[in-house]
């Protein structure tokens, strides 16, 4: 007989790649995960694991098992969900992950006040690029993502959030901090100072330029590229270049040396959104995380978009 137990051990053996990590976050001991993974092997004939590699990993036939044990875990959630919904309950595991030139600035405005708030929700939140964020919902590793959208995903379901216009971050010896709003084409790709590749937003930076990902670029005496828009701020106080910086870092740059630009409109946007697998039921806890979010954003990120336009990412 299979159980829903087992198959949220075989999980979570995938998400860890290891059985004693893997039975902590399911509150056994490792010997009472083995010996349940070991009797639905011998249940279903099959080995599921490669336990020779480390991390462990899946074989092929362990692999569809556990995509469908997914979806049976996820049909089986949707039962717990109607109950919390008809109860207006609000409870549970939630796991998130956030991108790195979003974590800084976004999740100290709400992280706090959602626990407070929700103290029958235990979150556990992870910094990741968008690649890894996306792979990790589609092996249920993850509940819900913080990511720039559209993704264009036939397996993810996109909730949007908000607008967030970009700034040219330059410091205030640059002609650039002369003028009041600037155009497209009043900026060099030589001088910009980028995020390193799988950066979603290095791509959208390369787009306000009119340059492709991939296209030569000039060279120049220096030519730095960083996986942290601090990093590249701190370096365009120090030089004549410039980066360009979401809405939100703005605020971190408030007592900073360098100037933070506007552009003219429709000013270069990105859309921000929470992600999540098109299987994900628990629609009340996700409901509650956009609604405090949104309840704490400044509110000139939730007026009006007309006048933005959204880069996208791909």
């Amino acid at each position: 007989m299979i159980t829903l137990t087992q198959l949220e051990y075989i999980v979570a053996v995938e998400r860890y790649g290891n059985f004693k990590r893997a039975a902590k976050s399911c509150f056994v001991t490792q010997p009472t995960l083995s010996m349940q993974i070991q009797k639905l092997e011998e249940h279903l004939g099959v080995i599921l694991f490669d336990r020779s590699k480390q991390p462990i990993t899946p074989t092929p036939l362990g692999q569809k098992v556990l995509d469908q044990s997914r979806v049976v875990l996820s049909q089986a959630n949707l039962i717990t969900e109607l109950i919390n919904q008809a109860k207006d309950r609000v409870e549970g595991d939630l796991r998130l992950a956030v991108i790195p030139t979003l974590a800084p600035y976004l999740l100290p405005l709400f992280v706090n006040e959602f626990s407070r708030e929700y103290p029958q929700v235990r979150l556990f939140v992870e910094e990741s690029k968008t690649d890894e964020i996306m792979a990790a919902l589609q092996r249920n590793q993850l509940d819900v993502g913080l990511l720039v959208t559209p993704l264009e995903e036939p397996h993810l379901v996109e909730h949007p959030l908000f607008q967030e216009p970009f700034y040219v971050y330059a410091s205030e010896q640059s002609p650039l901090s002369r003028k009041a709003k600037l155009k497209d084409s009043d900026l060099k790709e030589y001088e910009m100072l980028l995020l390193t590749e799988g950066h979603c937003m290095r791509e959208q930076m390369l787009r306000v330029c009119r340059l492709r990902e991939g296209a030569e670029r000039k060279q120049t005496q220096l030519q730095f590229e960083s996986g942290s828009i601090e990093t590249l701020c701190h370096l365009v106080e120090k030089g004549d270049g410039y980066t360009i910086i979401p809405h939100l870092a703005k605020a971190w740059l408030q007592q900073r040396p360098g100037r933070s630009i506007p552009f003219a409109d429709p000013a270069p946007s990105r859309e921000v959104s929470l992600v999540v697998h098109r299987s994900f039921v628990r629609n009340s806890l996700l409901a509650a995380l956009k609604t405090s979010i949104q309840a704490h954003l400044p509110p000139e990120l939730l007026e009006p978009t007309a006048k933005l336009r959204t880069i996208p990412i791909k």
